[in-house]
Formats: structure tokens, sequence, C-alpha cells
């Protein structure tokens, strides 16, 4: 009888421990439960960090002195032509009278490049106009391998895109820099026959866009 009473006691002496013991994994399975879509929303974060794209490079906008309806800075630069600096100058202000297409352009320009084929069909379409003519300003801007864009460089431009208008270039940026306030290539300028700017544009632009504004220009008293 005693040995009974005493397996009851160790019984009942061990009933809390057992229950404590359960208790402890209720509440680790509660503690898991929580953490668990902690942890998934955690990982879900990092991978849709990790794959999703970055946010496009803002593009440069054309930060001009040479606004529409202002007088376009005169220049005199030398000419050059596929087989490197001729000899010669011009100035801009000797075409006053006619409407000139003005372009800015660096000779490793990807953006020049791609143009140039539009820029050639522009001027075969308007080359017999007597009251129009196209200029390329060619700059010193460093390429991307470090180096100074050079009349060399223009003249192999030039020569690679059979580019038969006039082109000068300007050794200092000066005029591209200073004088039009150009921030990136192509840059274009349609100039009256007044001298005024007529309207700008930067960057590669339709043929289409160019011909309409051209037209405009010439079309205009």
């Amino acid at each position: 009888m005693a040995s009974t009473r005493i397996g009851e006691r160790s019984r009942l002496a061990s009933r809390p421990e057992k229950e404590k013991r359960k208790s402890d994994r209720v509440r680790l399975s509660k503690a898991e439960k929580i953490a668990i879509p902690i942890i998934l929303i955690v990982a879900v974060w990092v991978v849709y960090s990790v794959v999703q794209p970055s946010a496009p490079a803002p593009q440069p906008t054309v930060t001009s002195s040479t606004s529409p309806n202002s007088l376009a800075p005169d220049f005199t630069l030398p000419i050059v032509g596929a087989n490197g600096l001729t000899g010669q100058s011009i100035s801009l202000s000797s075409f006053r009278g006619k409407v000139v297409f003005l372009e800015f352009m660096e000779p490793w320009c990807v953006h020049c490049q791609d143009m140039a084929p539009i820029l050639k069909d522009l001027y075969t379409k308007y080359h017999n106009n007597a009251n129009f003519t196209f200029i390329s300003v060619s700059g010193p801007w460093n390429g991307p391998d470090g180096n100074p864009a050079s009349a060399s460089d223009a003249a192999k431009f030039i020569g690679t895109y059979g580019s038969t208008w006039t082109y000068v270039y300007d050794s200092s940026g000066t005029v591209m820099n200073s004088e039009y306030g150009v921030n990136s290539t192509p840059t274009f300028f349609i100039i009256g026959k007044s001298g005024a700017v007529v309207t700008s544009f930067q960057g590669e632009q339709p043929e289409d866009t160019l011909t309409t504004a051209i037209n405009n220009a010439i079309n205009a008293s």
C-alpha cells in the first residue's frame, strides 16, 4: 500500500515536468509560426532587390545659351575634309540670308555615327537649294580612350561615312562649349535666314522631324 502511494506521488511529481516540456514545445511552435513568415518576407525582398532592374540613367539635356529667336553666335573655324585640314576657314556669318543646318558632333560619338546616314540623306535632298546649307562642327572632347578628338579623327569620320558637306574643327571647344553651350552630341541648330536660331534638337532624331523643321525655316519669310 505504501509502495502504491509512493508510485502515485512519483507520477504526480513527474507530470508537471512533462507538461512543462510540452508547454515549451508549444511555445517554440508558436515562435516558429511567427518567424517563418518573417523569414519568407525577407527572402522575397532580397530576391526582388537582386532581380529588379536598375532605374535607367537620366538622359542628358541641352542647356544651351543659344535659345530660339536669339542671334546665333558667329564663329570662324578651319575646314576639315576627308584628307585632314584643308588650310581654309569659313565664318557662320558668311551664310547670312540662308537657312543653316548646324550640327555639333564628335567623331567617336555613337549617336553621331548613327545619324550620319540620315544627315547624308538630308544633304542629298537639300544640297541644290540655294537658300540652304549644311555645316558640321567637330569638337575636341575626349573619347572613350581618354584622348581628345582631333582633326584627323574628323577626317576619318568624313571618309568613313562619305559626308560631302562642310565640316569644321573646333580645336579649343570654345564654340561648342562657351558659344553654343552644347553639353552632349549630336546637337543640331537650325538657323534662319536672319541669323537667328529657329529651333534646336539634341540626340538622335528621325529624318521626318528634321525635314519638317528645315522646311519650316526655308519657307519662313
